[in-house]
């Protein structure tokens, strides 16, 4: 019996039909898998540039910490009971914190000041128990920087006997030599960071399912999200971060600054399978050319978890029109392959940008109408994973330049915008100045109502700073109960005085939150360009300076920084 040509061109139609479905399915599967994996390694290498600025800055607070400790010790009898004072201050406002020390160069790098984190307590070392650190390290290194540099060491494991809370934990020390009278270095401020702690604080803000690497300038792996492979040099072993990710190999060589890793193409090592951004960092406040390599990870199950749904919902479509065909190929042959072929060329357009649904046969009330408006909703389900991915890079891309508490610019920001100030005012020739405002008393309202009304207070506070100043100006949210203003342009001191007169006078009136009222005072530091320095990093510290002197005259004032020549 022969079979007639209807029936081979209806079979090998409706094949066609099943293998062309086949291939649109494959290729809309294949293609939105890319572009979650494209968004995806942009999320995390834009969240790894912010938490690396976060890391960076942290680091450069513990410098000018350190600073401002050997500063209060280079009067030639410094008080150790305001030294002790200091140190606890410190501990108190930074939980990374574990140690803050002054060391004497001689007699044997005797210990003369020492307060230690011990769990929820600041210990004040007593005489009897201070130790002589002449023999570690980092003592002799950083006694031969000169003064004003800063040391940074590399992160170890710290097992020196009376670090309580910083014992068996990864540690990175920052030192500055404090000069004498005689020019040479008499005493050393030394203090202790906890990896941990710090990292915990940073990783806050970051997607659940994100995971942390940090490794040395040599590759060694000094945070991962197995404990197991940390500090393997310091047990006879080397855990390498170029050896989970070969690519990482080029930032330990120096050639290039970031890189983006699949783990599921090429040869890689690291399982489960994950997407990676990796980045190095090198701080550039201390006397050292250390760096760090960090980088963020998320397993690929999770970055492709929608796109196992769509897969489904692909293979549901490719396989209703696969039957819808074996019965539509005799009449509509020819009905079935032309409009195939269109849906074939907007998923193709689809992915390369091309207008969503356009050319779809969606007015048909058949099986093909059918096929066209699951392509669409196809197009709409990746559309929106799409944007969703691009809101949530946008907003990492917000919180690298804005506080997340009080919506204000972050210290970063407000450093570029005091560069480019500077820059104009050089130009022009004309004054701008820095006001360093710090809460009074900021830690007894938050002890004692909770760090709920302590954040409502804080975002209080910058809706105020916002509201004394110019559109011109800038309000910024350094850290804590720290906040800086930018006036740009002055036409001189006694405007800039009004200004601070006008920001006191802001907060005479108490805050009411929930019902409770709540006095609110603020210590302001006042730095002018070019009077009190030159660079953006002058006037912050001419500004800090001065808003100690204001702290220590009583609070609820303004202090105008003193020029090097004062008294």
């Amino acid at each position: 019996m022969k079979v007639g040509m209807a029936p081979r061109l209806a079979l090998i139609l409706a094949l066609l039909a099943v293998l062309a479905s086949g291939l649109t399915g494959y290729y809309a599967y294949a293609t939105s898998r890319r572009l979650l994996l494209d968004s995806a390694e942009k999320s995390l290498m834009t969240a790894t540039q912010v938490l690396g600025e976060r890391f960076l800055a942290a680091l450069g607070g513990a410098a000018k910490d350190a600073r401002l400790f050997a500063s209060l010790a280079r009067a030639p009898e410094p008080d150790a009971a305001m030294l002790t004072e200091a140190a606890c201050a410190l501990l108190e406002t930074h939980p990374e914190y574990f140690q803050v020390r002054l060391i004497d160069a001689r007699p044997h790098g005797l210990e003369r000041i020492r307060v230690d984190r011990d769990g929820a307590r600041i210990t004040r070392v007593s005489a009897p128990d201070l130790q002589e650190k002449g023999h570690k390290l980092y003592v002799s290194q950083a006694l031969r920087l000169a003064p004003e540099q800063v040391y940074l060491s590399k992160v170890f494991i710290n097992r020196e006997a009376g670090a309580h809370s910083g014992f068996e934990r990864p540690t990175v020390i920052v030192a500055v030599p404090v000069s004498g009278r005689q020019g040479g270095n008499e005493r050393l401020a030394v203090i202790n960071v906890d990896l941990e702690t710090l990292f915990d604080t940073l990783r806050r803000e970051l997607p659940p399912a994100y995971r942390i690497y940090l490794a040395n300038e040599w590759g060694d792996f000094l945070i991962h999200p197995d404990a197991s492979k940390t500090f393997g040099f310091e047990r006879g072993q080397r855990f390498l971060i170029q050896e989970g990710f070969p690519a990482a190999a080029a930032i330990v060589a120096g050639e290039l600054e970031r890189v983006v890793v699949n783990t599921s193409q090429g040869k890689q090592t690291l399982r489960p399978e994950v997407v990676a951004a990796l980045a190095r960092f090198q701080p550039t406040e201390f006397a050292s050319q250390r760096f760090f390599i960090l980088g963020l990870s998320e397993s690929l199950d999770e970055v492709l978890r929608d796109n196992r749904e769509l897969r489904e919902h692909i293979l549901r479509i490719v396989l209703v029109f696969s039957v819808l065909a074996l019965f539509l190929a005799w009449l509509a042959s020819r009905a079935v392959t032309r409009p195939l072929a269109d849906i074939l060329g907007v998923v193709r357009g689809f992915s390369r940008g091309e207008q969503q649904g356009k050319g779809l046969p969606l007015a048909r009330r058949d099986e093909i109408g059918q096929l066209a408006r699951g392509v669409r909703d196809m197009q709409t389900q990746i559309q929106q994973q799409l944007d969703t991915l691009e809101s949530n890079r946008q907003a990492m891309a917000y919180l690298a330049h804005h506080d997340a508490l009080t919506g204000l610019p972050n210290r970063l920001t407000f450093l570029d915008r005091l560069q480019v100030a500077l820059a104009q005012a050089r130009r022009q020739g004309h004054q701008l100045a820095v006001l360093f405002v710090d809460l009074d008393r900021f830690k007894e309202i938050n002890d004692h109502h909770g760090h709920q009304v302590g954040d409502r207070l804080l975002q209080e506070v910058a809706h105020r700073l916002q509201g004394g100043v110019r559109e011109s100006d800038t309000a910024a949210r350094l850290s804590g109960d720290e906040f800086v203003v930018m006036l740009d342009p002055v036409q001189g001191r006694e405007e800039v005085l009004r200004v601070a007169d006008k920001l006191l006078q802001r907060f005479q009136a108490p805050l009411t939150l929930d019902g409770l009222s709540l006095p609110v005072r603020v210590s302001i530091g006042i730095s002018l360009f070019p009077e009190h320095g030159s660079t953006a990093q002058a006037l912050l510290e001419a500004a800090d300076a001065a808003m100690y002197v204001s702290k220590a005259a009583g609070r609820n004032a303004w202090t105008l920084a003193r020029l090097d020549s004062d008294d």
